[in-house]
C-alpha cells in the first residue's frame, strides 16, 4: 500500500520538471490511490467493531426486524422500500441484505423503479402485497399480478372502472401459494355487473384460507374457495351469498356487512357446522332476520350484531327465533350482561359466560349487540333486560343460566328500569342469582337511590340468598359518603372510586 508521506514527497519532487497536464494526471492518480487506501483502512477499522463479528444469519434477522418496524411505521409512504436503509451503511451489510430475498418480499409502493427492484431481489420467495389505496393498473397492478403464482398475501384496492380488467388478471394464472386475499373496489355504485369470464385464480388456490371482498359478484367464488376458514363480505345480495356459502363447509369466521336482502326471498338453509363466530354489521331487523333464517348455525356460535331500526321486544323475539332455531345440544351458560350507552343514538350490550368482561373480544362474550337509533331513545335498560329474558327463557332455549352480574355504563334514568326488574311479585323473585351490580359514569338521583335501597332491602328480607354481594360505582355523580353508609346496610360490599366518594362534579369528563 502506498503511504501518504511518500505520495506527497513524490508530488513535490516532480512538480518542478513535469508540465502541467502531466502533473495533473499524476496527482489525480495519486489522489485515487489515496482514496482507495482510505477506503481499505476504513473497511479494516469497521471490521474491528463488535457488530462486524456477528454471523450473517444474525445480521439477517436484525435486518428483517428493522425492515418490519420501519414498514409498519410508514417508512414506505415515501415510496422507498424500508429495507433499502441497511444497504447504505457499508459494503458488507449491503451484500448480506442483497443475499436475503425475504427482506424484499413486502410490496406496498407504486414506484415502477422500486417495484422492479423488489420483484427482482425477492427472487422466488413468496410475496406479501399490500396496497391501501387504488393501484395504477398499467404501471403497477399488472406487473404485480404477473407474479401471482408466488404471491402469499394479496390485499389491494381498485378503481371501479378497472374491476373487469382486474378480474381478468386474477383469472389469468393459478395462485398455489395464496393464503389471504382482500379486494375492495372504489366507487362501488359504478361497478360493472355480471360474472367474470373465467374462474378466479383458474380455480387453483389450494392454500387460501382468508378472503375479504366488497361489492363483488360472488359467483366467481364457487368451489374455488372451498377451503376457506375466514370470509368477510360487504354489499352483496343474499342469494349470491348463500350460493357461495354452500361451497365453504369449513368456514369458521363469517363477517357480513350491508347485505342486500328481500324479505320475500326463500331458499334452502345453508349449514355452517364449523362456524365459530358470525358478525352481521350495518343492517336492520328486516335484513338480519332473513339472513339468519337461511343459515343453520352451531349451538355454540359466537354472534356480534350492529343493528338499526329498533322496534321493541317483539322484534328481538323474531330475530332470536331465526338465529337459534336449531339449538341441538347444550348451549353456553350466561352469567353477566354489560350495557354501555355511548350517546343518545348508540348503545351496546354484551352477554358473557363469566362475571367480568375484560376485553370486548373475549371468547366469554357469546352475544354482542350494538344498537343505532334514528332518533334519541330513553328506555335503554328495559331493552337490555328484555333481551336477557328472551334469550334465556325462549321455548327452544339455547342459552341457560341465571344472571349473576349486571354492568351498566353511561345511562340516565337507569335505576327506575332496574328496580322495576328486581321487584318481587308474589312469592317469586326475578334474577335470584344476581350478586354483582356495577355502575359507571352515571348521574344518580336521590329518589332513584332510595328506590333501589328499598328494593334491595325487600329482596334480602324475602330471602337472604337474594342479597347483592357487591355494589361497585365508578365516576358516578351524587353518590355521597352517606349513601355508602346506607347501602352497606343491605349490600355486603360497597366499592366506590374517589371521584364518586367526592360526590362527582358538575362538569363531568368520562374516563377512557
Amino acid at each position: 500500500m502506498t503511504m501518504l508521506p511518500s505520495l506527497l514527497a513524490d508530488v513535490t519532487s516532480r512538480s518542478a520538471t513535469a508540465d502541467d497536464a502531466q502533473l495533473r494526471t499524476e496527482i489525480d492518480e495519486d489522489l485515487a490511490a489515496l482514496t482507495e487506501s482510505m477506503r481499505i483502512l476504513r473497511l479494516r477499522r469497521n471490521g474491528l467493531a463488535p457488530i462486524s463479528g456477528l454471523p450473517n444469519e444474525i445480521l439477517t434477522v436484525i435486518f428483517e426486524y428493522l425492515e418490519e418496524e420501519e414498514r409498519l411505521d410508514g417508512y414506505d409512504s415515501e415510496d422507498i422500500p424500508a429495507c433499502v436503509t441497511v444497504t447504505h451503511v457499508c459494503r458488507h451489510w449491503r451484500n448480506v441484505a442483497l443475499e436475503c430475498p425475504t427482506l424484499w418480499r413486502f410490496i406496498s409502493f407504486y414506484s415502477p423503479f422500486w417495484l422492479d427492484v423488489m420483484l427482482e431481489r425477492s427472487k422466488e420467495i413468496p410475496l406479501v402485497v399490500k396496497y391501501s389505496t387504488p393501484m395504477p393498473l398499467d404501471d403497477c397492478l399488472e406487473k404485480v399480478l404477473s407474479h401471482l403464482p408466488r404471491i402469499e398475501y394479496l390485499e389491494f384496492r381498485s378503481w371501479s372502472c378497472d374491476v373487469g380488467q382486474v378480474m381478468d388478471l386474477l383469472s389469468s394464472q393459478p395462485a398455489p401459494m395464496l393464503k389471504t386475499f382482500k379486494f375492495w373496489a372504489r366507487d362501488a355504485a359504478f361497478l360493472p355487473t355480471g360474472p367474470i369470464s373465467g374462474p378466479i385464480f383458474q380455480g387453483q388456490v389450494p392454500l387460501l384460507r382468508d378472503v375479504e371482498v366488497d361489492y363483488c359478484d360472488l359467483s366467481w367464488s364457487l368451489c374455488t374457495f372451498g377451503g376457506l376458514r375466514t370470509l368477510r363480505v360487504e354489499g352483496t345480495r343474499l342469494p349470491d351469498l348463500l350460493s357461495a356459502l354452500r361451497c365453504m363447509p369449513a368456514l369458521e369466521q363469517l363477517t357480513l356487512d350491508s347485505i342486500e336482502c328481500n324479505e320475500t326471498m326463500h331458499f334452502d338453509e345453508v349449514p355452517l357446522a364449523r362456524l365459530k363466530h358470525i358478525k352481521l354489521y350495518a343492517t336492520s331487523f328486516r335484513t338480519a332476520i332473513p339472513v339468519f333464517a337461511h343459515l343453520a348455525l352451531p349451538v355454540d356460535v359466537k354472534i356480534s350484531l350492529r343493528l338499526f331500526s329498533i322496534r321493541g321486544p317483539k322484534t328481538f323475539s323474531d330475530l332470536f327465533s331465526a338465529i337459534y332455531k336449531h339449538p341441538g345440544g347444550s348451549g353456553h351458560v350466561l352469567r353477566s350482561l354489560h350495557a354501555t350507552n355511548h350517546n343518545s343514538r348508540h348503545m351496546a350490550v354484551q352477554f358473557s359466560t363469566s362475571r367480568t368482561i375484560k376485553n370486548p373480544d373475549d371468547d366469554d362474550i357469546r352475544l354482542s349487540i350494538q344498537f343505532f337509533f334514528d332518533l334519541p331513545f330513553v328506555l335503554q335498560p328495559d331493552i337490555v333486560l328484555d333481551i336477557w329474558q328472551i334469550i334465556t327463557q325462549r321455548r327452544h332455549q339455547t342459552f341457560s343460566g341465571e344472571l349473576e352480574a349486571i354492568h351498566f355504563e353511561g345511562f340516565t334514568g337507569f335505576i327506575w328500569g332496574l328496580t322495576a326488574a328486581l321487584r318481587i311479585e308474589g312469592s317469586s323473585a326475578t334474577y335470584p342469582s344476581l350478586r354483582v351490580l356495577e355502575l359507571r359514569d352515571m348521574v344518580l338521583q336521590d329518589d332513584e337511590l332510595k328506590d333501589l335501597r328499598d328494593i334491595l332491602t325487600m329482596r334480602t328480607r324475602h330471602n337472604h340468598n337474594l342479597c347483592i354481594q357487591d355494589l361497585r360505582l365508578t365516576l358516578c355523580d351524587n353518590f355521597t359518603v352517606d349513601q355508602v353508609r346506607l347501602f352497606r346496610e343491605v349490600v355486603a360490599n360497597v366499592d366506590c372510586d374517589q371521584y364518586t366518594l367526592n360526590g362527582g362534579r358538575s362538569s363531568r369528563k368520562r374516563l377512557p
